[in-house]
């Protein structure tokens, strides 16, 4: 059984290296890793030439999907991982999500986050809820991408990624294979979700994010009710994300906490 990672990259050469150590790290499994780089000009090439089993290509892209197919397309392995280079893995964890796929009925895996707020260092621990088409269809959120392992089989039946989605190729993926079968789970931390500054989050993606999401709902036959309490739920995301930049540019809040939520009592 092989596993191939593919990381999605684009200027986070502060942190890939930290996400390419944490595949490395991992025992007792075979793997290849792919970071696929839309062209890069920090020093992401610089970090990626020390290591030498790393395979890479740097050039443009369109979009974070496009650069997941692309690696689809270059990678060997049975079953994929997918990690973004900002975020990264548990030490040594992938033996456990190998034994989950010795079982031929098995086609995805999920496991536990936990959140690593890059201003302060702070972790918080995360149980990823159920997932299947039911539960997706009420809450989008859900999703736990960094966690996530599929075998590769499973992955091509339905396409793999659509470029088509900016923000929400995860949702759209984890909705078209939720319709065939969930997701096994695996109750143990497997990955790290890095919080900064520099992510998705201005009000121009989180508008992007809101239609998206709108379409795929409408598209699988999720229920009126909540989509319009998806689209509440992002619009005070918003709103409380314009309210820290503020905070923040006026000196009421340390610029640390643009990376960390804003908590309305």
């Amino acid at each position: 059984m092989k596993f191939s990672i593919i990381t999605p990259s684009f200027n986070q050469g502060r942190y890939i290296g930290q996400t390419i150590e944490s595949v490395l790290s991992q025992s007792a499994v075979d793997v290849e890793h792919w970071v696929v780089d839309g062209g890069s000009r920090d020093e992401t090439l610089e970090v990626l030439r020390r290591y030498p089993s790393v395979h890479w290509i740097s050039e443009p892209d369109r979009g974070q999907a496009d650069a997941l197919q692309k690696g689809l397309q270059r990678c060997r392995g049975d079953i994929i991982g997918w990690i973004n280079s900002d975020d990264y893995y548990e030490i040594d964890c992938f033996r456990d999500v190998a034994e989950l796929f010795l079982r031929p009925d098995v086609q995805w895996v999920s496991g536990n986050l936990a959140y690593v707020f890059d201003a302060t260092g702070a972790i918080l621990d995360s149980r990823t809820p159920p997932t299947s088409l039911e539960t997706l269809l009420i809450d989008p959120d859900i999703v736990r991408q960094q966690c996530t392992f599929f075998r590769r089989t499973f992955l091509e039946c339905v396409g793999g990624w659509d470029s088509r989605y900016h923000m929400t190729m995860d949702y759209d993926l984890w909705t078209r294979l939720a319709r065939l079968a969930p997701p096994a789970k695996l109750d143990r931390r497997l990955a790290y979700f890095r919080m900064h500054a520099e992510q998705k989050t201005s009000l121009r993606n989180v508008r992007i994010q809101m239609a998206e999401l709108a379409e795929i709902m409408k598209r699988e036959g999720a229920p009126i009710s909540a989509i319009s309490a998806m689209r509440r739920k992002k619009q005070l995301f918003g709103l409380k994300q314009q309210l820290k930049i503020w905070m923040v540019n006026l000196g009421v809040l340390d610029r640390r906490y643009l990376a960390q939520p804003l908590r309305l009592k």
